[in-house]
């Protein structure tokens, strides 16, 4: 959503995490791929240089390292949240790949708490949206 504000490292390593993180849960959904597709468009990485990326492997210390600005870690964090809701279920594993990303950014429990909510309240309104792009939302 502000992948934008990402230098270009910063960026690489949210590209990095982002791949780590629907990797994490060992069940990539269509959702995640259709939700990394437009973290991909956001971050105006290429087609191929994303494919590129898909074939590497990721490397986390590496990733989070990229991030010097308190400001872009939690953007990440927060973008990555919104990824991990991205099929509607939020798993043990995500969870775990989550909190090893709130503690590698240092963020504390009630920050990671306000990243989860605007997250759920993001998908509920990003679902919406779609449903009414593609006319099928139930009228009220």
């Amino acid at each position: 959503m502000f992948l934008n504000r990402f230098n270009d490292l910063e960026k690489r390593g949210f590209l990095d995490l982002a791949l780590l993180a629907v990797r994490a849960d060992d069940a990539i959904t269509t959702e995640e791929v259709q939700f990394v597709e437009e973290l991909r468009l956001g971050l105006g990485i290429s087609e191929e240089d994303f494919v590129q990326h898909i074939l590497s492997d990721p490397d986390f210390e590496r990733a989070v390292a990229s991030f010097e600005l308190d400001e872009s870690r939690r953007l990440a964090f927060l973008e990555l949240v919104a990824l991990m809701y991205a099929d509607g279920q939020y798993d043990p594993a995500e969870s775990l790949f989550l909190r090893r990303v709130q503690a590698a950014f240092g963020l504390d429990e009630q920050v990671a708490r306000l990243h989860h909510g605007w997250a759920r309240r993001y998908m509920q309104l990003r679902t919406d949206a779609l449903a009414l792009i593609s006319g099928t939302l139930p009228m009220a």
